[in-house]
């Protein structure tokens, strides 16, 4: 009985043992066969990212392409006007000037007014120096020195136009007035009309574009307050460079000319011939040199029998700091003058010079020394000294002020506008400028 037992319990045993090996392989089978699916969800979700992936790259690419190609359309468009744009314009230049129409209001001429007023102060009483002459401008007065019109245009391709008439209570008269030929052959322009000729670092200048407010008295004695100048013809060459330099140019003219002072303005001819020689140097980024070598050649009297000349050597030494020439420049000018006159009695040699330094202490002032020294061209026994300083103000490229103060040392007991002695004086000067239109104040 008590084997029987056993045996249904061990049978029992087995089979619960076996029930649950079952259990546990099926089990496993579960999770094996649910790893493989999750292995093969996440095989086929990697595949379906990478498929994304490439078809995202494959459409941006043609995107980029798209873009590409549309830009390039864009630019070849816009090329392709400007280019149909300029043809038409060059056909319409040529056209218009062809047809000689001058009414259109792109060909007229540049218009500008200045005027130059100045109140001057001097400690001497003599009228010689007070009153406006061909040495001074005057003093112990409120004055308009100059109201100065220009017309500036180019008339066609080849050929500009300058034309300066100055206006003061005693008359209206042309400053200058000339046309001029550009590149022609030999780097030559020729120039034809009333003009300053190129005789030093000064000459062309006009008044109201002085780097101070008179001319040196050097230049003063030898040309008047009125310079060098007249009406011929005036030719440039541009020279192959010369000793070294950046650029070398020379400059001929022919002109009816003469001040009575080295040279007349009367005679059946007046001709007088002016040369110079000039030489441009760039000594750094920041610095340039120029030579200037001239002469000038004439008749002194109204019978044209005797000679003078007068040589200039001079120089300009500039420095303009690159990024900062609105707020310094310094601008060192000088020029060494020799005289020699032909007389009746006997031959006259003189000698002048000056030299000026000016320096630009911010965007709006400038602070400028001058000393000079000067003999007559016709007596070297008397001569004077001049000391300036003046401090300019400029308010805008269009108005500017300057306030001038100058001393005169002089030796000159007669001259041949003047009977007696001159004396020495102070003088200050007030000086208000300004332009209406492009014609500024800057240099000829």
């Amino acid at each position: 009985m008590f084997q029987k037992f056993f045996l249904q319990i061990f049978v029992l045993a087995l089979l619960v043992g076996f029930s649950n090996l079952y259990a546990s392989k099926n089990s496993l089978l579960k999770r094996e066969e649910t790893k493989q699916i999750q292995s093969e969800q996440n095989d086929s979700t990697d595949l379906k990212l990478k498929e994304l992936e490439k078809l995202i790259n494959d459409l941006k690419a043609k995107i980029e392409k798209k873009e590409k190609q549309d830009e390039l359309k864009k630019l070849l468009e816009e090329a392709s006007q400007l280019s149909t744009k300029a043809k038409e314009e060059k056909i319409t230049v040529s056209k218009r000037f062809h047809s000689g129409a001058r009414s259109q209001q792109k060909l007229n001429p540049n218009i500008s007014l200045g005027g130059d007023f100045f109140a001057g102060f001097s400690s001497s009483k003599s009228d010689f120096v007070n009153e406006p002459s061909d040495v001074s401008y005057g003093n112990n007065r409120f004055e308009m020195r100059e109201i100065e019109f220009s017309l500036l245009a180019p008339l066609d391709p080849f050929t500009r136009g300058k034309t300066f008439i100055s206006i003061t209570k005693e008359e209206i008269a042309i400053e200058e007035a000339y046309m001029e030929w550009l590149n022609l052959p030999l780097n030559m322009n020729l120039k034809a009309g009333i003009f300053y000729t190129e005789f030093g670092p000064l000459n062309r200048y006009h008044d109201h574009a002085l780097p101070q407010f008179d001319r040196p008295r050097a230049l003063v004695n030898y040309f008047t307050t009125g310079g060098l100048g007249g009406c011929g013809f005036s030719f440039n060459f541009m020279l192959p460079n010369l000793f070294f330099a950046d650029a070398s140019t020379f400059d001929f003219a022919v002109i009816n000319g003469g001040n009575n002072f080295s040279f007349t303005n009367e005679g059946k001819y007046n001709l007088m011939t002016v040369g110079q020689f000039k030489n441009y140097y760039d000594l750094s980024r920041d610095t340039y040199l120029e030579f200037r070598l001239s002469g000038a050649a004439g008749r002194n009297d109204p019978d044209e029998k005797y000679n003078s000349y007068v040589g200039s050597l001079g120089m300009i030494l500039k420095w303009v700091p690159v990024g900062r020439s609105k707020y310094r420049t310094v601008d060192w000018r000088t020029e060494f003058l020799y005289g020699y006159r032909e007389g009746v009695l006997k031959d006259v040699s003189s000698k002048g010079s000056y030299s000026s330094l000016q320096y630009k202490l911010n965007a709006r002032y400038w602070l400028t020394g001058r000393i000079g020294y000067s003999e007559l061209p016709y007596d070297n026994t008397q001569s004077e000294w001049d000391f300036t300083a003046c401090l300019d103000l400029w308010q805008s490229e269009f108005v500017f002020m300057r306030f001038q103060y100058q001393y005169n040392l002089r030796d000159i007991n007669n001259m041949t506008i003047y009977s007696g002695k001159l004396p020495n004086d102070h003088s200050f000067i007030a000086q208000i400028n300004w332009a209406m239109g492009p014609h500024k104040h800057e240099a000829y």
